[in-house]
């Protein structure tokens, strides 16, 4: 059965990287780019850049099963972005155009559900509600926290994200078959009428 669960009583927002300037950036600890949260639902650690942080630097790190957001847009439709980090890390930073959602238990809310959830029609759906702005659109943290949404069980989101985490690994796979065909079929067009 699903409840209705309010985003701020099941997390809290932090902020990415503060006080930053480009010189500070291409080197030291790696941080999750505006990018890599815009462009997949899923955090990979290897794409991540790097930036210079001082040693007594007061910065906000990322852990495993937080949620990024980004804030600020060009259309109302691309608001609120989000990815996951699926993977363990020591150190790494999070941009300064997005913000981080930590949820405080993973019994309540799964990382890999997450993945998915917040990245549904549904989901996006309310997120665009809360753009504000008219020619670049911006996502408040405040509103996003006040937010209600309907979670399944913990069984049910375990087993509704490897569901769909079995079917985008199956995607690949035939993606990858499929590139091997074209090149076969490129090799041969090329070969054949020699």
């Amino acid at each position: 059965m699903w409840k209705l669960k309010n985003l701020g009583d099941l997390g809290a927002t932090y902020n990415g990287l503060s006080g930053k300037n480009k010189d500070n950036f291409g080197f030291g600890k790696p941080y999750i780019q505006y990018k890599q949260v815009f462009d997949s639902s899923k955090i990979e650690i290897k794409n991540c850049g790097f930036v210079e942080i001082l040693e007594n630097e007061k910065q906000n790190t990322v852990r495993y099963g937080d949620v990024f957001f980004t804030v600020s847009s060009e259309t109302s439709k691309e608001i609120g972005m989000s990815s996951v980090l699926l993977e363990h890390t020591n150190e790494t930073y999070l941009n300064s155009f997005c913000f981080g959602y930590r949820p405080f238990s993973f019994q309540v809310l799964n990382p890999l559900f997450s993945s998915y959830f917040f990245r549904s029609e549904i989901f996006r759906n309310e997120i665009i509600k809360l753009a504000q702005g008219s020619t670049r659109y911006n996502l408040s943290k405040v509103e996003l926290m006040k937010l209600n949404i309907s979670l399944p069980c913990l069984d049910e989101q375990i087993t509704i994200g490897e569901f769909l985490s079995f079917i985008d690994a199956k995607i690949q796979i035939e993606k990858k078959l499929l590139r091997n065909y074209q090149l076969k079929k490129q090799y041969l067009l090329q070969n054949l009428f020699i």
